[in-house]
């Protein structure tokens, strides 16, 4: 699994490579995009492994600690020659990208903490189809 390496004050973890579509930008184009800004890497986006929603009013029982969030997580495949790598600007903390085997995700700190979920979608390769818009059939 392609993981960004940061330090910051939580000292060394991990993310998922991604972020949030621009304007005019599909979420697919998105995370292409962020995949590529983060790691480098060229991509085919796969299918949507998982949906996570990050509510902190639900944590904190306070609507101000953060923003209402819905991650779209999705199974990407490399393309040919394309290696991932820190980029020439990484993000502000960001130290490395790592392949980390799915075996040593229990080594590491991952945020958020959804290793388990990670594990489970690997064993079932259980997805959600990522239905876009525009290839709908149109009624007549």
């Amino acid at each position: 699994m392609l993981l960004v390496e940061y330090v910051d004050e939580n000292g060394l973890h991990y993310n998922l490579p991604g972020g949030g579509a621009e304007p005019g930008e599909s979420i697919v184009e998105g995370a292409l995009r962020e995949l590529r800004e983060e790691t480098t890497l060229e991509a085919q986006v796969g299918p949507v492994a998982f949906v996570y929603e990050y509510a902190p009013h639900k944590q904190s029982r306070d609507n101000i600690s953060g923003i209402h969030t819905l991650y779209i997580v999705f199974e990407c495949y490399p393309l040919e020659g394309s290696f991932p790598k820190l980029p020439a600007a990484p993000d502000p903390n960001q130290t490395d990208v790592k392949w980390i085997p799915l075996e040593q995700l229990d080594d590491i700190i991952l945020y958020p903490n959804i290793k388990k979920h990670i594990r489970q979608y690997a064993m079932d390769r259980r997805n959600i189809e990522m239905i876009e818009d525009f290839v709908l059939d149109k009624y007549s």
